[in-house]
């Protein structure tokens, strides 16, 4: 329950000063670095630095304002560090998509931080207790399949890069794997604090290993067949990847026995090499991964690997400057390479700012799961934190060929409407659970 009544946040308000600099300036560095260009600037970038290139940035500065006065008319007492980080996040998000990407991608993507907006008012205002949600865990887990299965549909389903992942109502278009995450959070949430106890029991020998009784170990399978399931029926390799070890994750948060996640790795490895074994467009993932400049992929499949890591390349320490880089080489770059489009222009200082930004939320969020009152609480911040801090290394670790490429988003940074709503709605459940345990101990966030 949320108390009315107006309550100081300055710590919030003083960083959000910040954010209005960051996307203030990160917009008139790249009209600046359009209108000084001495050819025609690439599609999306604006031609002059005008007053209308300024209304963006001033509409996300009243957006952000109008969100921290909700909170203080609220009487809201929750973490005063992560809404700032979130929207510093989303305003390198505007800016690289204002740099990147066509013009109505940038309209669209500022109507989607309003939704998010939106929906992160929702979630603070609803339900006006946490606990609610771990009563109806296995409506959230029936909830998600749905949503899951929805792009295999033959009306509303769209295949898209060969991955069958979006719905289209319309003209929107969401990829309900995002939300999904969330529902099925709250759902290992639930089910892990009413189980810990009986997955928390001492293991049992099978040789030199150490396991769980197999009745236990009943979930990790399932979770590991819904992965399986996922990949095969939409080609999408990041969706498994993400709700299985965010699953494993999550189960060892609440059990704190390795032996879990130990079986997980084993499963993951057996289900990995099936996977390439058997499905040609995740063999290919592989190939582009393990060898990109081979001449039958280097000018096909893998083109978009080669020209991100030859943006990386150009780096260096500080960049060639927002705006000045050549990151529009890169296909469908404000999506999937956005974070070696940044770097490019900012250097690696900047790429390393950028996942202090990261590092700083997924430590508040973590802190916020120590600090929470009941195990539900506690393990539904440690898995949304765990779920984002995942999430950014995939995509990152992708972008450096550290691992195959997986098609997931860079959190609040890249272009992508459902990806934004939910990591908003992921940000406002963390504060809500601050809040909480900010009244319990008669406190402050």
């Amino acid at each position: 329950m949320i108390a009315a009544g107006p309550r100081s946040r300055f710590t919030e308000l003083g960083l959000l000063v910040w954010v209005a600099l960051l996307i203030l300036f990160g917009f008139i560095a790249v009209s600046g670095a359009a209108l000084s260009a001495a050819e025609p600037a690439p599609i999306g970038i604006t031609a002059a630095l005008t007053p209308s290139a300024l209304v963006i940035p001033a509409t996300f500065v009243a957006l952000a304002i109008a969100l921290h006065v909700f909170l203080v008319a609220r009487g809201f007492r929750g973490d005063q560090i992560l809404l700032p980080l979130a929207l510093a996040l989303t305003a390198i998000g505007l800016v690289e998509v204002e740099r990147l990407a066509p013009e109505t991608l940038l309209v669209q993507q500022l109507t989607w931080t309003v939704v998010a907006a939106g929906v992160f008012v929702v979630a603070i205002l609803w339900p006006r207790d946490l606990a609610t949600l771990a009563r109806y865990k296995y409506s959230w887990a029936l909830l998600g399949l749905a949503l899951l299965a929805l792009p295999m549909l033959p009306v509303v389903g769209r295949d898209i890069n060969g991955a069958r992942i979006w719905i289209h109502l319309g003209p929107v278009s969401f990829e309900p794997l995002e939300v999904v995450k969330v529902f099925l959070v709250v759902f290992f949430a639930a089910y892990l604090e009413e189980h810990r106890e009986l997955l928390a029991a001492p293991p049992r020998r099978f040789g030199p290993l150490r396991l769980p009784p197999i009745p236990y170990l009943l979930p990790i399978v399932l979770m590991w067949g819904l992965g399986m399931a996922v990949m095969v029926l939409q080609n999408d390799i990041g969706a498994t990847l993400i709700l299985f070890v965010v699953f494993v994750a999550m189960l060892y948060f609440a059990t704190g026995r390795w032996e879990y996640s130990l079986v997980g790795l084993l499963l993951l490895l057996v289900g990995s090499w099936g996977a390439i074994e058997i499905f040609r467009h995740v063999r290919v993932r592989v190939d582009i991964w393990l060898t990109p400049f081979s001449n039958d992929l280097r000018f096909g499949p893998s083109y978009q690997l080669i020209q991100g890591l030859f943006a990386l390349g150009n780096a260096g320490l500080i960049g060639a400057g927002l705006g000045n880089g050549m990151p529009e080489r890169i296909p469908v770059v404000w999506s999937d390479f956005v974070f070696n489009a940044f770097t490019e222009e900012v250097g690696f200082l900047g790429a390393l700012a950028l996942l202090a930004l990261y590092l700083v939320l997924v430590f508040r969020g973590m802190a916020i799961s120590l600090r929470a009152p009941t195990p539900f609480l506690q393990l539904l911040a440690a898995g949304l934190s765990f779920t984002l801090a995942f999430q950014t290394l995939v995509i990152v670790a992708g972008n450096a060929k550290l691992i195959p490429l997986t098609g997931v988003t860079l959190p609040f940074v890249s272009y992508g409407g459902s990806s934004l709503v939910t990591n908003f709605l992921i940000i406002a459940l963390l504060l809500r659970i601050s809040d909480a345990t900010a009244r319990v101990r008669g406190g402050s966030g």
